[in-house]
């Protein structure tokens, strides 16, 4: 009898593990399908499935369209996530390095930009599983970023990677690049409508500005014409 309980157990033990392979196999099956239809829709695909299915058997299946439903709802929430943080991803690779009943390593490279500022992150991120309780840990946390040249953020990016947070790096990103963005917008205005030479002249005089001196170049130059 305890034979062949042993003979079940390695058994069960191999098919466990067929298993584990067989869903990192379609994994990769599913990643492989997305990088060869570019930018199609997840949607767009599963329709595609549905009408290819419906024309060979008459049947549609169900199971295609709810699931072309569920997408196209969180299609709309990422959008609207999307619009709120600024982040936007433009690529999303994963691999599973390990899996198992209580473990499951996998690893990532996220591309995208954030308002003006690209970045590429990757890290490893690991799940280990006891009973009810899952544990998250990232390690070998790499980040490239736009602005790497400006000694504080160059310094902020390598404490972000010594210490592993990527909440904190999101959070960082996305403050500094509200800043660049209101930057380039306010350097964009005045490079279209400078202040004249004679409101910068009396910037520093302690006597208040007439208002007839607070002018733009560009308004001054029409009010002249017009005179003219």
């Amino acid at each position: 009898m305890d034979i062949l309980e042993q003979q079940y157990e390695e058994e069960i033990k191999l098919l466990q593990q067929e298993t584990v392979a067989c869903e990192i196999e379609r994994d990769e099956c599913l990643r492989a399908i997305f990088r060869q239809h570019g930018g199609e829709t997840l949607q767009n695909i599963l329709k595609a499935i549905s009408i290819r299915k419906e024309n060979e058997d008459g049947v549609t299946n169900e199971d295609v369209s709810k699931l072309v439903t569920e997408i196209s709802d969180l299609e709309v929430d990422h959008r609207r996530q999307t619009d709120i943080s600024g982040i936007f991803l433009s690529e999303c690779w994963i691999k599973t390095v390990e899996k198992s009943s209580t473990k499951t390593v996998q690893q990532y490279r996220l591309s995208g930009r954030c308002w003006l500022l690209s970045f590429q992150v990757e890290f490893v991120l690991t799940e280990i599983r006891d009973g009810e309780t899952t544990l998250k840990k990232v390690t070998d946390l790499n980040i490239i970023s736009d602005g790497a040249e400006f000694k504080d953020l160059c310094g902020f990016l390598s404490s972000v990677e010594e210490s592993r947070s990527l909440f904190l790096f999101f959070r960082t990103l996305r403050s500094y690049s509200e800043r660049c963005k209101q930057r380039t917008c306010t350097f964009q205005h005045f490079k279209e409508r400078p202040i004249s030479l004679k409101y910068c002249s009396q910037i520093g005089s302690s006597s208040p500005l007439p208002r007839e001196s607070i002018h733009l170049t560009g308004v001054a130059d029409q009010d002249a014409h017009k005179t003219a």
